[in-house]
Parts: structure tokens; C-alpha cells; sequence
């Protein structure tokens, strides 16, 4: 009942409106068939100053439609490169548009860099303030609205991002949307593609900062990154926050000197680090010490190399072979890219989850668009050395595979023997044990083949490795492992 009244009411303000509105036009139509007879009645001299403020009102908007097109956008070209130092050529004329505020409207257009085209601009609105509304040549610009760029930049562009963040405080923003960056190398090959969803450039009246917020996409992976830049005190800040991979990184530097001192909050999984660097023109020097690790290393920039130390005392070795950023990176394709160079060398001092090994070293390596942990090795007690003579990591969409060749040093035979509870009549002369296996991290499942012992293999123990790989279980436990070294010896002795 209350929904019909309702109903009815705005029914008969809609009706209403359309009575005036057909009243005034009849009143017009009079008027000007014969004005003489007209009669300026209350009611009518409302409706015509009613109409005619709409008439003025939309006659003021459509003024700049009046302007000179090629003045206008010189007078465009000079505020842009004023406020933000950055350099835009008009292909073609620009359109002045009145919804949903006054604004120029340009399309295929070109961003340069001394002279050097670096982005393409689908569509470029100009928003005007009423200021000097009736002044042509002294328009207000106010905020800019890019629309699906297709930046091509190199090193040496990046200062135009850098120019923004240094701009004079003002009242308008900046925004970039759907658009790409593409990294270039000195050869202008494609380094790495980042995809712009919705940026902003803008200044914080009350923090009295610069600021870039912007969603985008890198290897697949969204980001959002936040930069902050202090001009006043000569510092810079920047957040950035991969919810796919569950990482976060602050940064704060200080830029008054030459070489750049700043420090990096690194947060995944709820576990914070503190790595402070020095940025020099060439190369970043990074470190990172705590009662447990130590960090260092070096990042050169031309031609991109990284090289690290990490340094644990204690570690459980199922965080770092299952460690879920790891599996994260490797299925972005991140480490595929051919450009990226990298040393790591992590050395771990006590297994804390197996306590029979210690002093882990693994030596990874990014190189051509492979990853490997070839050179890698570990210590089983005193008594066995076990060196990771190759290994590759593969990722092929579905999984994520170490392939591997092990070698095992036994240099006191009867301790191994005695651990592995191995049958007396199967303690023969032993130095090494190789063999070639697929491990697969995510399953956690693993194969062999070429098993060899003495450099020797026999025809019952490549039977008993062909069916284990056949078989559905291929987990190993505390138990099931001493189970199967057991069933390895009595394949080749018994």
C-alpha cells in the first residue's frame, strides 16, 4: 500500500514537470506568432528566466568549442611539461567534451624523451578549471587522464617517472590507465613487460609529499606499489604488496648524498626482515644480520648480475625445499627470463628437522633462463659427504622438478652400515653410491635411475629401482627410507 502511494506521488511530480515543460513551449509558440498578445504573467516570467539561465549556463560550457584547436594545444603542451617535465606531440586535433565536467579530448598522440618517442597514448582528457574560462590562451589544466599507453622505455627514461615524483605541489592528478610498459635492454630487446591497471600521481597537501599509487601486473603476478617522495627532507619511500605470493616490501632511502642509504623491510608469511643497502651509480651492496643469519651481496646493473651469501646457524631444511615463495616464483616464469643473472649461495650450519646432516651448502644459480643447484652438497654425520654433482629445476606447468645426479662419499662404512641396520652378509666394501633421481616438490615424490655402487650396478638392482618408480608410493619417512637402502643392498650384494 505504502509502495503504490509512492508510486503515485512521484507519478504526478513526473507529470507535472512534463505539464511545464509543454506549457512553456506552447508559451513560446504564442509568442513568437504573435508576440502582442503575449501576456508576462508571474508564471511566465518564471519559466523564461528559469529556461534561460539553463541557455546561459550551456552556452558558458560550450565557449572553449569557440577556441583556436592549435593554440590550445600548444597552450596544453607548455602546462603538461611545466608541471611534470614531460614532452606530448598531437597527431591529430583535440575535441573539447562537456560531460562529466568540461575537457579536451586527444587521441593518438606521442610522449617523448629528448626527442625519443617513448609511449603511444591511445587517448589522452584534458580537464579544465573555470578560471579564465573566456581566455583561450591562459586555460587552467587540471587533471590528466591517460588511456591505454604503450610505453618502450629504457634505463635512461625512467627519469620521466622520476620528474613526476619531483613535481611542484599542486592540486591536480595524474592518472594512467590500462596500459604496458615495456623494459628494454641497450639492444632494445624486451627484458620484462608491467602491465598498468589504474595509477595515480598526485600531492599530499597534508603530508606534504609526492605520491604514485598504482595496481598493475609483472610475470603474471598483480602488484599494487605505493611511492612516496618527501622533497622537503630529501627522502623517498615505497610499498609493495604481492598478495599471490604473500610478500611485502617497505623501503625507505635517503637521497641527499650521491651513493643513496636506505633500508628494506621484507615481510613473508609474517616473518619480517631488515636488510639495509647502500645505492651506488652502478651497483647496489645489500646486508642483513641477525643472531641466526647473515646476509650480503651484490647486485651490478650493467649487464644485470646478482650475487648473495646467506648464512644460517640453524634451519629446517623442509622450510627452504618447500618453501611456497620458492614454488610461487618458479611457476610465474620469472627465472626464464634470459636477462636475468644470479649467484646464491646459502650455507646452513645445523639441519634443525634432520639432525643427522649439517653444513648444507647450496649453490644456486640463474643463468640463460635455467635455475641449478649443481655443486650443492651436504654432510650425513662425520661419515658421508653427499655432493649434488647436477641439478636442474623444471617447471612445465603442472609441476615443479628437481633432476638431479647424487653422489655419495662414504668414508666410515660400519657407522653407515650400523644406522641403516644392514644385514651383516650384505656389508661388503663400500666408497661411493651414485645415482640419478626426479624429485618432484610439489608431490614430494621421487624416482631414480642409473643407481650405481662402486661405479657397478647389476641386473636385480636396476629390477628393483624400474619397480619402484612403477609403484604408487614413492614418499619416503624415517621408515620407509631405511626400508629402502636395506632393499638397495640386498638387490646388489644378496
Amino acid at each position: 500500500m505504502g509502495k503504490n502511494l509512492s508510486f503515485k506521488k512521484i507519478g504526478k511530480q513526473i507529470l507535472s514537470i512534463n505539464n511545464l515543460i509543454e506549457s512553456y513551449f506552447n508559451k513560446l509558440r504564442l509568442f513568437i506568432s504573435n508576440p502582442k498578445k503575449f501576456q508576462f504573467t508571474r508564471d511566465n516570467r518564471v519559466i523564461f528566466v528559469f529556461v534561460g539561465i539553463i541557455f546561459l549556463t550551456l552556452a558558458y560550457f560550450l565557449v572553449p568549442t569557440a577556441y583556436n584547436k592549435d593554440l590550445i594545444q600548444k597552450e596544453i603542451k607548455n602546462q603538461v611539461f611545466l608541471k611534470y617535465q614531460i614532452r606530448i606531440d598531437f597527431s591529430d586535433k583535440i575535441n573539447y567534451g562537456l560531460f562529466p565536467k568540461p575537457h579536451f579530448v586527444a587521441k593518438n598522440l606521442s610522449i617523448l624523451n629528448d626527442k625519443k618517442e617513448i609511449a603511444v597514448v591511445n587517448n589522452l582528457k584534458i580537464f579544465i578549471g573555470f578560471k579564465n574560462f573566456f581566455k583561450f590562451d591562459q586555460i587552467q589544466i587540471k587533471d590528466l587522464i591517460f588511456n591505454k599507453l604503450e610505453f618502450n622505455i629504457q634505463k635512461s627514461d625512467l627519469n620521466l617517472f622520476t620528474n613526476i615524483l619531483e613535481a611542484e605541489p599542486n592540486r591536480q592528478k595524474l592518472i594512467i590507465k590500462n596500459s604496458t610498459i615495456f623494459f628494454l635492454n641497450k639492444d632494445e630487446e624486451v627484458l620484462f613487460i608491467n602491465q598498468i591497471d589504474n595509477s595515480k600521481f598526485y600531492f599530499d597537501f597534508k603530508n606534504l609529499k609526492n605520491i604514485y599509487s598504482s595496481k598493475n601486473k609483472i610475470f603474471n603476478v598483480p602488484y599494487k606499489i605505493t611511492i612516496k617522495n618527501d622533497k622537503l627532507n630529501q627522502t623517498s619511500s615505497t610499498k609493495l604488496v604481492m598478495n599471490k605470493l604473500r610478500l611485502k616490501i617497505e623501503n625507505q632511502v635517503n637521497y641527499r648524498k650521491e651513493n643513496k642509504i636506505g633500508f628494506l623491510k621484507i615481510n613473508f608469511k609474517n616473518k619480517s626482515n631488515l636488510i639495509n643497502y647502500e645505492l651506488k651509480k652502478n651497483s647496489l651492496d645489500f646486508s642483513l644480520e641477525d643472531s641466526n643469519k647473515t646476509y650480503n651481496g651484490k647486485i651490478e646493473f650493467k649487464p644485470f648480475y646478482m650475487i648473495s651469501n646467506l648464512n644460517y646457524q640453524n634451519l629446517k631444511l623442509s622450510d627452504l625445499i618447500s618453501n611456497p615463495l620458492l614454488n610461487d616464483i618458479i611457476k610465474t616464469k620469472i627465472i626464464s627470463n634470459e636477462n636475468l643473472n644470479a649467484e646464491i649461495n646459502i650455507n646452513i650450519k645445523k639441519i634443525v628437522d634432520f639432525d643427522r646432516f649439517a653444513d648444507l651448502f647450496l649453490k644456486l644459480k640463474i643463468e640463460e633462463g635455467d635455475l641449478t643447484f649443481s655443486e650443492s652438497k651436504i654432510k650425513w654425520k662425520e661419515n658421508i659427504d653427499l655432493s649434488l654433482v647436477e641439478g636442474l629445476i623444471d617447471y612445465d606447468g603442472d609441476s615443479i622438478n628437481l633432476n638431479g645426479k647424487m653422489l655419495i662419499t662414504i668414508k666410515e662404512k660400519d657407522d653407515f652400515f650400523r644406522h641403516f641396520q644392514i644385514n651383516k652378509d650384505l656389508r661388503k666394501k663400500l666408497e661411493k653410491i651414485e645415482f640419478d633421481f626426479n624429485y618432484d616438490i610439489i608431490e614430494k615424490k621421487v624416482s631414480f635411475d642409473n643407481f650405481r655402487i662402486d661405479n657397478k650396478s647389476n641386473e636385480k638392482l636396476d629390477r628393483f629401482i624400474m619397480n619402484f618408480n612403477s609403484s604408487g608410493e614413492k614418499v619416503f619417512n624415517k621408515i620407509t627410507f631405511k626400508s629402502f637402502v636395506n632393499n638397495i643392498f640386498l638387490a646388489y650384494f644378496g
